[in-house]
């Protein structure tokens, strides 16, 4: 994989528990580590839900093979939340293709 590809800085978060001021435990995003991934998006749709527009984007976000990434974690660079569908390692596990969504909750 050539380095100049991945351009792009972004934030690895995954979903579970996290300690609160008191001690206790909720449920949020965490921070799993920070990622340079090559962003490109592949599609894009407008379509109504509950009577009002939504927009959903789909791109294919790749980076250098990490084998803690796993469906449902998301990426995020500044107001961009990308949620990652499916990540799909090469047969070699040098690097990572992850289908995300953005712009819906699923």
């Amino acid at each position: 994989m050539r380095a100049g590809r991945l351009r792009d800085h972004l934030t690895l978060q995954g979903y579970g528990d996290v300690k609160d001021a008191i001690g206790g435990t909720r449920k949020d995003w965490f921070e799993v580590g920070t990622v340079w991934c090559e962003v490109r998006g592949v599609s894009g749709k407008a379509f109504l839900s509950a009577s009002a527009e939504q927009a959903e984007v789909t791109a294919e976000i790749l980076m250098r093979y990490r084998p803690d990434v796993k469906s449902g974690m998301r990426l995020v660079r500044g107001a961009e939340i990308y949620t990652i569908v499916t990540p799909l390692p090469d047969p070699k596990r040098r690097q990572l293709l992850c289908m995300c969504t953005q712009g819906v909750k699923q």
